[in-house]
């Protein structure tokens, strides 16, 4: 029954739908205030009837109905609950039901806090998004080729015995959370994009749609920020290879989006302050939006191999054809809306606050094409030569060094540069002591990786230079500003230090987001420029050193769970002559016939201070258990935890951004 009351819900929506969009459109073109208030009713009717259907497809995961073919390809009996609801998106067509869905939810929420009866911006925003939710309400019909309905029956009313069960891959904590957080900031990037559409279809190109639209992008930045960070986190204790990113195309395409909204969030200050950049900031949303299509594109098409990517569809055709027909109707609005998307300033010198946001923009802009290019290569050389040529891992570090460097000198010279022109007292009082002591580091650094046999520190050096220059310009902003706080109210430092960053919880927030940005690269610099790695093949009681640590094989052990076996290997770890741990190593088996039994790395990770020893093993051996060589890798990781301690100062600064609570002016100005 479910089956049936789920895909009558989802063509129900198709009506909803398109009766949304109708009556809004003539509501406004006629000013007929229940037109658009009925239109308003369709677009919560929608959201109800894919609630319906999304609860319908969980409700049979749960129930283990294995009368319907998606139930059947990604769920078991013996699967465990949170992998049987997880199970939604582990598969093309319920991963898109839940897009669907998210976009649902977001434009309801958009209905109901912006409910104001004269809301003619909000309600013109209405409209993309419904044409957004009509193309994916089509994709889960079933009615596209590549896709079919997640909620269909298997044929002539069969019923299998048990299902073929969830890519063991997916079977792991990170990708309950990865992919629901991935799918929100990308859905969630939807409403700004539609609040800009709607914008210009108003004719109100001012910065009220930007205001409307701001904790939306903040929102979706910091869902992003974690999703990509679950992401990393999961390709490093999963997939056995002691990293965390390795440019790969699934990666690369959740990484643009993120890329390209950082990008906005920057620059509508300078459409808010100085009244500029307004085409550029409607033609920076838009990409980030289509950039989620592209993405989607990537990961469905199959024309790109990754450890991430859905199976081969031609579901990729008709994303690329949505993008094409909505860049178009992007198009012809700005052509439409040319003379008001004139801006009335310019740029007074290339010293200056804008310059500095707009010379962010470019690096953000030209770092997404650099990682597009090497990312659709495969494709393009196929087309010219007849193969395709992949794109190495050094390719896309050697390319984003520069970009990426400039890029952490601007987080501190950005936000502290003078608008319009900076002046010599400005320069003086805002940049000499963090130069001074940016350098001083720069030194020290040098002298030490120097001492320590690295021939070529160079880019170590200027990063360091650029971080400790953005923590002391930053930490300066925020002392003054305490500091003047304190003395005004008269109190302690520490509540100037609060009473400071309640006044401007946007201004402040980004400052700690800032410190958390050099927090990263500090942590990317360690991990991913001075790890160990030693490879071995040891019998029981044998052992391996890497830098100051002893792993010895100390012993073996096989285990039985519900759904998977487990086979692995006890290791003592030394340090200095004394034991300091145990870690045991393992591989996953499952059995199910989808999974053909598929085995998985299970690394042991030991956090030591601020690093990481990893230890993974390859194939185990027939003769495993008789004592048979074990191939193992050991990983010495330094400063690979400062990446994750620095994403979390950057969600920390970003919900406090969050919090900031902004006057609307309702004009066209």
């Amino acid at each position: 029954m479910a089956s049936e009351i789920g895909q009558a819900a989802i063509w129900l929506s198709i009506f909803s739908s398109l009766w949304a969009i109708g009556m809004v459109a003539m509501g406004l073109r006629y000013k007929n205030y229940n037109a658009v208030l009925s239109g308003r009713n369709g677009v919560i009717a929608t959201f109800v009837l894919i609630s319906l259907a999304t609860g319908a497809l969980i409700y049979s995961f749960v129930t283990d109905d294995f009368s319907m073919r998606y139930v059947v390809e990604v769920s078991s009996y013996d699967q465990p609950l949170m992998y049987k609801i997880t199970a939604l998106w582990g598969r093309m067509s319920g991963s898109l039901l839940f897009w669907l869905w998210l976009v649902t939810l977001f434009s309801a929420l958009m209905v109901w806090t912006n409910r104001r009866a004269t809301d003619e911006l909000a309600d013109y925003a209405l409209i993309p998004i419904s044409i957004v939710q009509l193309f994916f309400i089509i994709l889960v019909t079933g009615l596209i080729e590549g896709v079919y309905n997640p909620l269909m029956r298997l044929p002539n009313g069969a019923i299998a015995s048990d299902g073929a069960g969830m890519n063991p891959l997916l079977q792991t904590p990170s990708m309950a959370f990865h992919p629901p957080s991935l799918y929100v900031g990308f859905v969630g990037l939807t409403v700004p994009f539609a609040f800009a559409i709607g914008a210009l279809a108003a004719g109100r190109t001012g910065s009220e749609w930007i205001l409307r639209s701001r904790r939306w992008m903040v929102f979706s930045w910091l869902v992003l920020t974690l999703g990509v960070t679950l992401g990393g986190n999961w390709a490093y204790r999963e997939l056995g290879w002691g990293g965390y990113w390795a440019w790969d195309p699934v990666e690369n395409a959740s990484f643009m989006p993120w890329l390209l909204g950082t990008a906005f969030l920057h620059s509508v200050m300078i459409q808010e302050k100085r009244n500029m950049l307004k085409l550029w900031n409607i033609i920076l949303i838009t990409m980030a939006f289509e950039f989620t299509l592209l993405g989607t594109f990537i990961t469905r098409s199959g024309i790109i191999t990754s450890v991430h990517a859905f199976a081969q569809s031609n579901i990729g055709h008709y994303f690329l054809g949505f993008i094409g027909i909505s860049v178009l109707g992007v198009a012809g609005l700005i052509y439409y809306r040319w003379n008001d998307l004139k801006s009335p300033n310019r740029l007074d010198s290339l010293l200056s606050r804008e310059s500095a946001f707009l010379l962010n923009n470019w690096m953000l802009v030209g770092l997404t094409l650099i990682i597009l290019w090497g990312t659709l290569w495969p494709i393009i050389s196929e087309a010219i030569t007849g193969t395709k040529a992949s794109v190495p891992e050094a390719f896309f570090n050697q390319m984003v060094v520069i970009p990426g460097l400039l890029l952490l000198f601007l987080t501190g010279a950005g936000p502290i540069i003078s608008w319009k022109k900076l002046t010599p007292s400005n320069f003086k009082r805002m940049f000499s002591k963090p130069i001074v002591l940016g350098a001083i580091a720069g030194v020290l650094t040098w002298a030490y990786l120097a001492l320590k046999g690295h021939m070529t520190p160079v880019y170590s050096v200027l990063c360091v230079f650029a971080s400790v220059f953005v923590v002391a310009a930053i930490f300066d902003e925020f002392y003054r500003g305490a500091k003047l706080r304190a003395k005004r109210l008269e109190t302690p430092f520490f509540s100037g230090l609060i009473k400071l960053v309640q006044r401007n919880k946007r201004r402040y927030g980004g400052y700690i987001v800032h410190i958390g940005i050099v927090i990263v690269y500090i942590g990317i610099m360690g991990s991913k420029g001075y790890f160990l790695l030693e490879a071995e093949s040891l019998r029981m009681g044998e052992s391996m050193e890497v830098g100051k640590y002893k792993i010895t094989m100390q012993d073996t052990f096989r285990e039985e769970h519900a759904n998977y076996s487990r086979a692995g290997v006890v290791f003592a770890v030394e340090k200095n002559g004394k034991q300091i741990a145990t870690m045991n190593s393992a591989r996953h088996f499952y059995h199910k016939a989808g999974q053909g039994d598929t085995d998985t790395i299970e690394s042991a990770i030991r956090h030591i201070g601020l690093n990481d020893l990893y230890i993974s093993l390859g194939p185990l051996p027939a003769d495993f258990d008789s004592g048979g060589l074990v191939n193992v890798q050991v990983y010495h990781n330094p400063l690979i935890n400062v990446v994750w301690i620095g994403v979390a100062i950057m969600m920390i600064g970003g919900v406090i951004a969050l919090a900031e609570k902004h006057q609307i002016k309702r004009s066209d100005a």
